[in-house]
């Protein structure tokens, strides 16, 4: 150990230059540990936050569809989903999902008459089953009335308007609407013609998440929406047993065959009207342990009429701002290791023409050029493992006196896209402090390079010719 001992010695001998040093390796060692940390908690609180408020794990849609379902697919709606009733009574029963909620997003027109004035104001809403939509999103936070006495019996109907939506009518329109506020829904048929549908207020909502997108949606129950757009059938049940067995088989022949069977005529008199969803997305979440591939695959299988799209891809932008914020974390922390590289390599240079004499009386007395190698590489790591570990320790420390409070708090705007608008949770893990264990040894070895190649040059005739 006579090559630790000379090095430890030579670290003593220049203690300033050398704490300067370290300096930079403990603070380069306490950026990658917080700065890791902090990016491996933003992608797991803004993956969570989504799911848990925005998308669900996996969203479905019509395969008919040429773009992706986003939350913003309101002046272009999707196409509607065929038999969505099929799908959601299938996700009930594979044992696959949690939960899962099927959406209508549309754009429609609401008619006021306050005060003997008709004002049209634009309404832009989400229409849901509402004890689906409150089982698998806990977005809404009700300032008046219920979100459609979801939590009671006897669900109503009508609009929840958001409050900044409520804001915006009375400051641009001069509409101050309420709870129990009747209004009139407008909608515009294929052919042009305008559908109008009674309904009235039912609550005023502020999102408890993502405010930067749910302050400017609203929502109407899916009855009324199945109204305000015609989406009617007939009741199988008001239909003849050999029409329903019929158009429960497989093939083309069973259920074409209803045009020559006398048995199957329907008498018009006895059919029943039954309301259709009119649902373009539908926002599935997993249980614990399901991975999308599973899912896609099962899906598949069933031969449903659908797309299926993950969290990432539905959620666009909001999903991709935890990788671009390690990106940025990354460059910064490469930039400042490269910084204390060519510091460090300049200041075991100077240390290797400062010990030429040193040097070349190891080699008169018979030190191999491995042996001074290893000095060197001794005071490198010795230098930058007690200043990494140093940081890792303060970086420890830091990270579980913040997880153990609130959060950090951001600025509004970054929080909303981040993680909703909740402080971000910090996640201790094991991964930020392996890679600075892991970069600050390749910083150690990269940086002894080319002063350990100066120093095994020097033989005992250079060293006595530069005295």
């Amino acid at each position: 150990m006579v090559t630790l001992k000379i090095a430890l010695r030579s670290l003593l001998r220049r203690k300033v230059r050398m704490v300067l040093i370290g300096l930079l390796v403990f603070l380069g060692t306490m950026l990658i540990v917080m700065g890791e940390t902090f990016s491996l908690s933003t992608s797991f609180s803004s993956k969570k936050s989504i799911i848990d408020n925005f998308t669900g794990d996996v969203i479905l849609y019509s395969s008919k569809a040429k773009e992706k379902p986003t939350p913003f697919a309101f002046n272009s709606p999707l196409p509607v989903i065929g038999n969505s009733g099929h799908i959601e009574a299938w996700l009930d029963s594979n044992g696959l999902c949690v939960s899962h909620v099927a959406i209508a997003q549309n754009y429609g027109m609401m008619s006021i008459d306050k005060n003997g004035k008709k004002t049209d104001v634009p309404f832009i809403f989400y229409a849901v089953d509402p004890v689906k939509y409150y089982a698998t999103f806990k977005n809404v936070s009700m300032q008046s009335g219920t979100f459609y006495n979801s939590l009671g019996t006897g669900i109503q109907e009508g609009v929840v308007l958001s409050v900044l939506q409520q804001q915006t009518y009375k400051k641009n329109y001069a509409v101050d609407l309420n709870e129990g506020d009747a209004v009139t829904l407008l909608s515009i048929g294929d052919a042009g013609s305008v559908n109008a549908q009674p309904s009235r207020i039912v609550g005023i909502y502020k999102p408890k998440y993502y405010s930067n997108v749910f302050n400017y949606i609203n929502f109407l129950d899916i009855t009324s929406y199945s109204r305000l757009y015609n989406f009617t059938g007939v009741d199988s049940a008001s239909l003849p047993a050999s029409v329903n067995n019929a158009l429960a088989q497989q093939t083309d022949d069973d259920i074409f065959g209803l045009a020559g069977n006398t048995s199957s005529m329907v008498e018009t008199s006895s059919l029943v009207s039954k309301e259709l969803s009119g649902y373009t997305t539908i926002a599935v979440k997993l249980k614990e342990g399901v991975s999308g591939t599973l899912f896609r695959k099962r899906i598949a299988q069933m031969g449903f009429d659908v797309k299926c799209a993950t969290w990432e891809e539905s959620a666009g932008f909001f999903a991709y701002i935890g990788s671009l914020i390690s990106g940025v974390i990354y460059g910064a922390t490469i930039l400042i290791f490269i910084i204390v590289i060519f510091i460090l390599m300049n200041t075991l240079i100077i240390n290797v023409l400062e010990r030429t004499g040193e040097i070349g009386t190891l080699r008169a007395m018979g030190a191999e050029k491995g042996f001074v190698r290893l000095i060197f590489l001794w005071e490198s790591f010795l230098l930058n493992g007690i200043a990494s570990f140093a940081g890792m320790f303060a970086s420890f420390v830091l990270i579980a006196i913040i997880a153990a409070g609130k959060g950090v708090i951001l600025p509004d705007v970054v929080q909303q896209y981040l993680t909703g608008g909740a402080p971000l949770k910090l996640i201790l893990s094991i991964r930020p402090f392996a890679e600075a264990i892991g970069l600050v040894g390749l910083v150690s070895v990269l940086a002894t390079v080319y002063p350990v190649r100066v120093a095994t040059k020097i033989t005992p005739l250079k060293a006595m010719s530069d005295k």
